[in-house]
């Protein structure tokens, strides 16, 4: 009888353990899209039932949050940044609050509350983008070890007026996390941008237009061509997803008229990459995949 009860005791300890595992794994995995604070449903993960509490105001000592066309030229992402049309941008996310885990989710919109450009994702496991519009980017999964985030956003094609970024993040502490409770520090702001006015980054579509890479995806060589309005100076890179420059394209003085060069790249790993066209300091970025 004893065995019995014994063992019907390790069939009790072992079904609630499973419980509190699938309950861990529901609280720390990726906020359903929605949660970042913005006017779709005004909620954020201190809101959703993922969380208790309100959310507080961000600090510069809770989060650094950049921007920029590469890798190597982020700056402070506020008001003052001005973005291009259709030029795309490496965000940098990190929050750098000390704490047990971390998970963040964001979107942009427009002043009429449209999804303003897209996300792209960089690194699939640390990164997840829900579908639908608008779209959010957040973490994939809240841990101890990630608790900084670099993805790309693309603006819109024309000029879309004001851009806002609605963001919210969740620097948790171990008792949150392993106890289960109801708790964390939750953190929610938002970032407004406007478009270039001629300061900052120029509008490359005064410069060049029939901007085409082709074809993409791309095995072997790709084609790069656009009409120049008039004589520039003119450079293409390669980048890795991530930023990294792998491969100069050209850089030289062109005269106006068409340019249509092919690019061997079959020696590169396959995977996405970033041609980067910069005209006269009037910069656009395509997306290519490497098959």
């Amino acid at each position: 009888m004893k065995k019995k009860y014994l063992l019907l005791s390790f069939v009790i300890v072992g079904v609630l353990t499973m419980m509190n595992t699938t309950k861990v794994v529901s609280k720390i995995a990726f906020t359903p899209p929605g949660y970042c604070g913005d006017p779709t449903t005004g909620l954020t993960c201190a809101t959703s039932g993922c969380h208790g509490g309100s959310a507080q105001t961000i600090t510069a000592q809770a989060l650094t949050f950049k921007i920029g066309v590469d890798t190597n030229s982020l700056v402070t992402f506020d008001s003052t940044f001005k973005y291009a049309p259709h030029q795309t941008y490496f965000i940098y996310f990190d929050v750098t609050a000390h704490a047990y885990a971390y998970g963040f989710q964001m979107t942009a919109l427009t002043a009429n509350q449209n999804m303003a450009g897209a996300f792209a994702i960089v690194s699939p496991t640390t990164t997840k983008l829900s579908p639908g519009s608008p779209s959010y980017i957040g973490h994939k999964v809240a841990n101890p070890n990630t608790h900084s985030w670099k993805f790309t956003w693309t603006a819109p094609a024309t000029d879309s007026g004001a851009v806002t970024f609605y963001y919210a993040f969740n620097p948790g502490d171990s008792a949150n996390f392993v106890a289960l409770t109801a708790g964390s520090n939750i953190f929610a702001g938002t970032t407004t941008i406007h478009p270039s006015t001629g300061a900052g980054i120029e509008d490359i579509s005064t410069k060049i237009s029939d901007l085409r890479v082709y074809p993409n995806p791309v095995n072997g060589a790709f084609g790069l061509s656009f009409d120049l309005l008039k004589s520039a100076e003119a450079s293409a890179l390669i980048y890795t997803i991530d930023g990294k420059i792998c491969r100069q394209l050209f850089n030289e003085n062109l005269s106006g008229g068409n340019f249509n060069r092919n690019y061997n790249i079959a020696s590169l790993p396959t995977g996405i990459y970033l041609v980067k066209l910069n005209i006269d300091g009037a910069t656009i970025t395509k997306k290519i995949v490497k098959e």
